[in-house]
């Protein structure tokens, strides 16, 4: 009888430590990653390489500042919001130029997927209620 509680301790234990392992979906990828993960996905060839690392650079420091500027401010934040998704628009506006047609569909897919994402990860009910302060 002992046996049979002991194996049911450990497995309900290892269980319980394989569901708390952080996965691919907890971790961010890098600007690299992803600059990749998109040249793969889109098959780029290396003049479009060029032209989506200068847009992303270009990009990059504001996205950095309005990033710090939404952690520090919270009477703003809806502003803020709002440049980064005007920035990240014209981003995508000025990749979506750079696509071939097929290329372009593809880039649009992506962004939809990345919102569904985004619109599932930020659902009250996923995450046991709306518990942000100040709410």
């Amino acid at each position: 009888m002992k046996r049979i509680q002991l194996l049911l301790v450990f497995l309900v234990a290892s269980i319980g430590i394989s569901l708390a392992q952080p996965g691919e979906r907890g971790q961010r990828m890098s600007p690299e990653e992803r600059e990749n993960k998109m040249v793969e996905a889109l098959a780029l060839d290396e003049a479009q390489q060029a032209k989506l690392k200068a847009i992303n650079e270009n990009y990059r420091e504001s996205f950095r500042e309005l990033r710090k500027e939404m952690q520090a401010a919270a009477d703003n934040r809806e502003e803020l919001r709002e440049k980064m998704k005007t920035n990240m628009d014209k981003r995508n506006q000025e990749i979506r130029a750079l696509l071939t047609p097929e290329q372009a569909k593809k880039f649009d897919e992506m962004q939809k997927q990345r919102e569904d994402r985004m619109k599932k990860g930020r659902m009250p009910h996923k995450r046991g209620g709306d518990k942000r302060p100040g709410k």
